[in-house]
């Protein structure tokens, strides 16, 4: 008996050697990678809540209908007004202002629908350190419909469980869209 309980601890020990070489090769490729440093700015703390919207909308329509579209992907977006601050114009109408597509998300079970996540916005003149920057859109909540109809068939077990494969809606994000992002301009010193 003390034998089989040997011969386990010691299959066990040589079946966690291969993960730890993995764990060093891992540790190896991350510490040659360069960390690219985040933008800072020390010399302001911050706390003006002074804000500026900024008002646009995007050149091209995207969807995720679409299987082109990735996460990274550069897009482009169109002023709708001119912007001042202090008297100063800073974004004429129509001026070109360049963003990524940050995240997609995919439908899921119950009614969860699609949704894109747009930032990483970059005009000219105004520091990234002074926008909060991300717009988020989903498709249709079919969870509204799903989670009635599943409780409604509760009383057959096995029924209500096949809402689960009832997914939620695409997005897309129009040039019908209003976006809107705020700049502070005192953060920009």
């Amino acid at each position: 008996m003390n034998k089989r309980i040997l011969f386990f601890i010691i299959l066990l020990l040589f079946s966690s050697l291969p993960s730890f070489a993995e764990d060093d090769f891992i540790l190896e490729y991350i510490n040659k990678e360069t960390v690219v440093k985040p933008l800072t700015n020390l010399e302001y703390d911050y706390q003006s809540t002074k804000k500026i919207p900024i008002l646009f909308h995007i050149k091209e329509t995207i969807s995720t209908r679409d299987k082109n579209i990735y996460e990274g992907m550069k897009l482009e977006f169109v002023s709708d007004r001119n912007i001042y601050d202090k008297g100063k114009l800073i974004i004429k109408k129509g001026d070109i202002i360049e963003g990524k597509l940050k995240l997609i998300l995919t439908s899921g079970m119950n009614g969860i629908p699609y949704s894109l996540t747009v930032g990483d916005f970059k005009i000219k003149g105004i520091s990234e350190n002074a926008l909060v920057d991300e717009y988020y859109k989903q498709g249709w909540d079919r969870g509204y419909i799903v989670y009635p109809l599943k409780w409604a068939l509760t009383f057959l077990p096995p029924t209500g469980s096949l809402t689960n494969f009832i997914k939620g809606g695409h997005c897309k994000i129009t040039p019908k869209d209003a976006i809107v992002i705020n700049y502070y301009p005192e953060w920009n010193k």
